[in-house]
C-alpha cells in the first residue's frame, strides 16, 4: 500500500458482515443460517463483479479452485470408505471460503488495509458489548434465540444468570466469551503482524479495548493465549528491563493460575476427567474431547469422517445431535483429515511470513493460532478459514498501511 487512506462507515461493512457469519448467533445458529450464507456470498460475488467491476487475479482463481479441488477429493474419499456425506455442509464450507476470498478482494482494490479494519472492527465490539455486559449481571434480556441459556441484542448474546462467573462472562456478539476472546486475541496477534513484532505500534486505544474484552470474557483459552502474548511483549520490547519486568510478570501469571477458578481448577479438573474416559465415554471438553477424537482420527487419518452426524461419530452412534465440542483443532482434523489441516497450518505460516518477513513470528502465530483452536470451532466459520486465501492475495507493504 503506497498511501494512508481514510476508511468509511461502507468499507468496515463486508469484514463485519463476514464476522456476523463467523459466530454471531442470529447468523449462524437459527434454521435459517445456511440460506443467509447462501443469498448473501453469491449476492457479494455478484455486486463485487457487476458493480464493483472487480477483476480477479488469475492467482486467485487457481489457488481457490486447488482448494475446492482438494475438498472434493476429500468427499469422494468420504463417499467410498463411509458411503454417505454431507452435501450441504460441504457447498457450505466451500461458501465461506469463498466469502473470505471476496472480503479479501474489495480491500485489496480498495487499497484499505484488512488487518487494521480487523483491529478496529473488535476494539468497536468491545465497546459496544460492555454495557450489555453490564447488563446481564442483572438480568437475562434479549431476543430469544431458542437455547436454553442464550438471548441476543445482536451486538451482545446474554447468558441466562448461572452460579459462579459464568453468569458475568463477556461474549460480544458471538456465541459464547471463549469465541469472543479468540477473535480479540486474533486482533492482537493482527497487531504483532501490523507492526513486524510484539508492539503496541499505533493501536494503543484498540489494545487496550481489546485487552478489557478478553479480561471480562474471563475464558480460560484466551486467557492463557494473552498470557503468552504478554511475555513475548515484555520480552521483545523491554531489553535489560526484563531483569525486572519477567519475574514481576511471571509471578502475576502464577498468581492469576492459581487463584482464578476459571483457569488452574477448570483445566486440572477437565484434563483429570479425560484421563478417565473410555472409548465409548462421550466428553465435549478440550482435553476430553481430544482423547474421544483419537480414535476417528486413527481412523481416517488422511481423508477424515465427514461432517454428517452418522459417519463423523460412527463408533458412537448414540450421538445423534450437536454435543457442543470444546476442541476446534481435533474436530476439524476428524472432519476433514490431518494433510488439510496442515495445509491450513502452512498457510498460516504463510500469512504471517510474507506480512512481517519473520520466520519466527510466523512460527509464533501458527503456534498462537494452534492454542486458540483448542477451546473453540474456529475453523467452522470464515474468518478463520480466510487463512487459506491470505498469503496468496495480501502481499501488500504493510509498513505504509494505515
Amino acid at each position: 500500500m503506497t498511501q494512508k487512506q481514510i476508511i468509511t462507515f461502507k468499507d468496515y461493512l463486508p469484514l463485519f458482515i463476514l464476522l456476523l457469519f463467523s459466530g454471531n448467533p442470529l447468523f449462524t445458529s437459527e434454521d435459517y443460517s445456511k440460506t443467509i450464507l447462501v443469498i448473501y456470498t453469491l449476492g457479494f460475488v455478484i455486486y463485487m463483479h457487476f458493480v464493483a467491476g472487480i477483476k480477479v487475479p488469475d492467482r486467485m482463481v487457481a489457488i481457490f479452485w486447488v482448494i475446492v479441488v482438494f475438498i472434493v477429493v476429500l468427499v469422494l474419499f468420504q463417499q467410498i470408505l463411509l458411503g454417505f456425506v454431507s452435501y450441504p455442509g460441504v457447498f457450505a464450507l466451500i461458501l465461506k471460503i469463498l466469502l473470505g476470498l471476496y472480503t479479501l478482494l474489495y480491500y485489496m482494490d480498495k487499497k484499505i488495509d484488512f488487518l487494521t479494519v480487523y483491529i478496529k472492527i473488535m476494539a468497536f465490539l468491545v465497546i459496544t458489548s460492555l454495557p450489555f455486559w453490564l447488563i446481564n449481571h442483572f438480568g437475562w434480556y434479549g431476543l430469544d434465540l431458542n437455547f436454553n441459556h442464550l438471548k441476543t441484542f445482536f451486538f451482545y448474546t446474554s447468558f441466562q444468570g448461572l452460579e459462579g462467573y459464568m453468569s458475568v462472562r463477556n461474549s460480544g456478539m458471538f456465541w459464547e466469551p471463549g469465541a469472543l476472546s479468540g477473535y480479540l486475541n486474533l486482533a492482537l496477534i493482527f497487531v504483532a503482524l501490523k507492526n513486524g513484532k510484539f508492539q503496541l505500534g499505533d493501536y494503543k486505544m484498540e489494545v487496550l479495548w481489546i485487552t478489557i474484552g478478553i479480561i471480562t470474557s474471563m475464558s480460560t483459552t484466551g486467557f492463557l493465549v494473552f498470557l503468552i502474548i504478554l511475555n513475548i511483549y515484555i520480552f521483545q520490547n523491554y531489553g535489560i528491563a526484563n531483569i525486572i519486568v519477567i519475574p514481576v510478570t511471571l509471578l502475576l501469571i502464577y498468581f492469576s493460575f492459581s487463584k482464578l477458578d476459571f483457569l488452574q481448577e477448570k483445566i486440572e479438573l477437565q484434563y483429570q476427567e479425560s484421563q478417565e474416559l473410555t472409548k465409548s465415554d462421550i466428553s465435549n471438553t478440550r482435553f476430553g474431547a481430544w482423547k474421544m477424537d483419537m480414535q476417528y482420527i486413527q481412523s481416517q487419518p488422511f481423508t477424515g469422517n465427514g461432517l454428517d452426524i452418522k459417519t463423523r461419530y460412527r463408533f458412537h452412534p448414540w450421538i445423534t445431535t450437536d454435543i457442543g465440542h470444546g476442541n476446534g483443532m481435533s474436530n476439524f482434523i476428524v472432519y476433514w483429515g490431518i494433510p488439510f489441516f496442515l495445509l491450513w497450518l502452512f498457510c498460516v505460516y504463510k500469512s504471517a511470513k510474507i506480512i512481517t518477513q519473520s520466520t519466527l513470528i510466523a512460527y509464533i502465530v501458527v503456534i498462537l493460532l494452534s492454542l486458540l483452536l483448542q477451546g473453540e470451532q474456529f475453523l467452522n466459520f470464515p474468518m478463520f478459514l480466510m487463512f487459506f486465501i491470505i498469503p496468496f492475495i495480501y502481499k501488500i507493504d504493510y509498513q505504509q498501511a494505515p
